[in-house]
């Protein structure tokens, strides 16, 4: 029917214009009964800041959050560089970003398992954090997944200063830091801990999804109150360089007075009077 052209048409441009359409359109590849997009997400897509800090809980979709982001560019025929601590972590979100583009009318022309390039030359390369790697490429945007746990000197600064340069210097180019915390001993707590300008910081609770509410609960009783305070309420607990673990100190604390056994029972004698 003539009207059905009209409404795929229209269907298109909505995606177009609304990045919170065009996102739920992709999650629908990967999960087709999926009817809305978590308002952190679109406000993470939507973001034109030159930084962007996403402190998330696991399973909360910070990962489809960077392939819509990574679309959206390749749309634009930019260039994306991914960067996750693992290689298995580069191929995981390769793999997501070459499905949501099977929901655009992007030509794929060369696809590996940690490259994407794009018939208007859009490209998308993901590759492992280590600085043997990654130096040689100029990209539009920079993505790094996990960035609480990069590999190398300073918390992964190192790996952070070996990558900035690569930004083209073209006033729409942006760096995405996504990851769960791990302690504060890191570059990424510092984007959470320390002013800095022109950072959008985006904190995403597992207590503050409902989606995720029957997953919160099973943590909470499997994890102790410290875990399930850093990887459920994405609290930055610690420096990274205690001696003793945290959970082992919370599970010694007493909330009881102090009791000093040799001392309970010993009579101290008066002393002479002058």
């Amino acid at each position: 029917m003539p009207f059905d052209a009209l409404r795929d048409f229209c269907t298109l441009v909505e995606r177009d214009l609304d990045p919170e359409a065009e996102m739920l359109h992709f999650l629908q590849q990967e999960i087709p009964n999926a009817t809305e997009v978590d308002p952190w997400q679109f406000e993470a897509v939507n973001s034109t800041a030159g930084t962007i800090a996403m402190r998330v809980c696991r399973q909360a979709g910070k990962s489809c959050v960077l392939a819509t982001r990574a679309v959206r560019r390749l749309k634009l025929g930019h260039t994306v560089l991914c960067l996750a601590p693992a290689e298995r972590q580069t191929r995981e979100i390769s793999r997501k970003v070459a499905t949501y583009l099977r929901a655009t009318d992007l030509i794929v022309e060369r696809a590996t398992q940690t490259e994407i390039e794009t018939s208007n030359g859009g490209r998308f390369i993901a590759v492992p954090a280590s600085g043997a790697t990654i130096r040689g490429y100029s990209v539009h945007e920079i993505q790094i997944d996990e960035a609480a746990y990069l590999p190398g000197q300073n918390g992964g600064e190192d790996v952070v200063v070996s990558v900035l340069p690569m930004l083209r210097d073209d006033g729409t180019s942006q760096v995405v830091f996504a990851s769960t915390p791990a302690g504060k001993n890191n570059h990424f707590a510092e984007l959470f801990l320390e002013p800095k300008d022109d950072v959008h910081r985006i904190v995403v609770k597992g207590t503050s999804i409902p989606r995720l509410a029957s997953r919160v609960e099973r943590l909470r009783s499997q994890l102790s109150a410290t875990r399930f305070r850093q990887e459920v309420e994405v609290e930055m607990l610690s420096d990274g360089l205690s001696y003793f673990d945290l959970a082992v100190i919370e599970q010694a604390t007493s909330q009881e007075g102090a009791i000093c056994p040799i001392l309970q029972n010993y009579v101290i004698a008066p002393t002479a009077k002058s």
